[in-house]
């Protein structure tokens, strides 16, 4: 991560308890009613907006939340030096119901609107601080809650959401508990050098993104967080909010259960104006369930070559139909030590660890490489599964296979009948360095091998499968489909080997 410099002045804090400006601290967390059940609780926004009002880089200011509070949305100043602090699950907030508006964002009560405005983006504050508080979205059903606009999200043109940050540099979520958002729990738009830790969000609603980044966004770190949701539990949308690159995101130590993991999305889907990149995401020693994919690469095609230059994961396990669903150009996406359990929902067209799949119907997408080391399928249901299903003519430079394997301690009798199926597009080089084909039955399906230019690696002789000649590289051991016997090519012819 790039660093922000420490900014001296936060040595300057000013400190405020929440119970010595006035606050009633009265509400119940779980109902937002007064604590004991003795009618409404107390609306204590306007005390702590007020309080805060006057945090800026010459006079940074720390709330700290000793006790629970009903809001009416907290609106704070839009150029940051502002935290909150709180002290546990038993501090923090409720939502006031019919407030159609956000939890805490910063700004005034109309920083929310309109959510996408487009380039360019503003210069960027500094210094918020959120940690340790309960934070209760109080979603409702579109009628009560916080949104009374008929829909639990609230407006088409406005989103309610529990935390939204704009526009700011150094972010600090700790430690910070939300349940029941309306729509995302937490939205960051135009920000930089933001770090997520140690933070829990649960909400099976439309719409609740766990962390949902509008382009453009730099330097985050997430780590050490659950996220339960209905939809993405991170979101990296560039062309939304003011739209711009993303770039330089790490997430490591998470459990999810939600849509997918992540979302990479490089492009516009409605008239293709905004085309941006997203580049060095590495995720690792995560595990999670997904309905659709672990990865969502793309939301459309036509995106720049190699909108998403680099996705590396490491030391993962996912239970989902597809580790990658692809629909967008990438450069270098690594699965390292990533271990793929299929699961029941979208299954279609087939469970992979790489595919398109009607979820990015039609999109033709270019990739430069698609490296697998030491990936295992842990088999469910004795499912079949493949390792790569390309669809709608895409294309892929180099597909490197360096490690993977079945899960052979498993009790599953399954198979996979194809290592690349193919349903359409294509494959310029796979190189097979290693890879254990015990129950794996062939490479490719019937006329696969029309689909890749050519075949190479220090593993394919002992896949024990057959290669046509004609896809194979020079200098390369492996079995002849014409022959039925070892071979290799010396300035393209064959040979007996050894």
């Amino acid at each position: 991560m790039a660093a922000l410099p420490p900014d001296p002045l936060i040595a300057g804090m000013t400190y405020l308890r929440a119970s010595e400006i006035g606050c009633a601290l009265d509400c119940d967390l779980a109902t937002g009613r007064k604590k004991g059940g003795n009618g409404p609780a107390t609306d204590d926004a306007p005390r702590i907006n007020q309080a805060l009002a006057a945090a800026s880089k010459d006079h940074p200011m720390t709330l700290i939340m000793d006790g629970s509070a009903l809001i009416s949305g907290l609106f704070l100043p839009a150029g940051g030096y502002w935290s909150i602090v709180g002290q546990g699950c038993q501090t923090g907030f409720f939502v006031k119901s019919g407030i159609n508006n956000d939890g805490i964002h910063n700004g005034d009560e109309n920083a929310g609107y309109p959510g996408d405005p487009g380039p360019p983006a503003p210069p960027r504050g500094r210094s918020v601080s959120l940690k340790n508080f309960v934070l209760n979205g109080n979603a409702g059903n579109g009628k009560s809650g916080v949104s009374t606009t008929g829909a639990v999200q609230g407006k088409p043109t406005q989103w309610y959401v529990s935390i939204n940050l704009m526009n700011l540099d150094q972010i600090e979520i700790e430690n910070v508990v939300i349940l029941q958002s309306p729509s995302y729990h937490v939205r960051l738009s135009n920000v930089g050098h933001v770090q997520v830790k140690g933070c829990i969000f649960r909400s099976l609603g439309p719409s609740t993104d766990g962390l949902h980044f509008d382009g453009p966004a730099n330097d985050i770190t997430i780590s050490g967080c659950n996220i339960i949701s209905g939809d993405d539990a991170i979101a990296l949308n560039c062309p939304e909010g003011y739209s711009g690159n993303i770039a330089r995101v790490t997430v490591s130590n998470c459990v999810f259960d939600s849509w997918s993991l992540m979302r990479l999305d490089t492009i516009q889907t409605s008239g293709n104006a905004y085309k941006f990149d997203i580049d060095a995401v590495t995720v690792q020693n995560c595990t999670g369930k997904f309905k659709m994919a672990a990865f969502l690469l793309g939301q459309g095609a036509g995106t720049h070559t190699e909108s998403i230059h680099s996705l590396t994961v490491s030391d993962c396990a996912f239970e989902a139909p597809a580790v990658l669903e692809i629909g967008a150009n990438f450069g270098v996406v690594r699965l390292t030590r990533v271990s793929f359990t299929s699961r029941d929902m979208h299954g279609e067209p087939g469970f992979a660890f790489a595919r398109t799949s009607p979820y990015f119907y039609g999109c033709t997408y270019a990739g430069s490489l698609l490296e697998f080391e030491n990936c295992l399928i842990d088999p469910s249901n004795h499912r079949a599964v493949a390792a790569v299903i390309p669809m709608y003519q895409s294309s892929i430079d180099t597909v490197r296979f360096n490690g993977y394997s079945w899960n052979k301690s498993s009790s599953s009798s399954a198979t996979s009948p194809v290592l690349l199926d193919f349903v359409s597009g294509d494959i310029r080089h796979l190189i097979i360095d290693a890879l254990d084909s015990d129950r794996i039955l062939q490479p490719v399906s019937a006329q696969g091998f029309s689909h890749i230019s050519l075949v190479s690696g220090s593993g394919v002789l002992s896949t024990a499968w057959e290669f046509p000649d004609n896809s194979m590289a020079d200098s390369v051991p492996y079995i002849s489909a014409s022959t039925g016997k070892p071979a290799i090519k010396i300035d393209g012819i064959r040979m007996p080997y050894p």
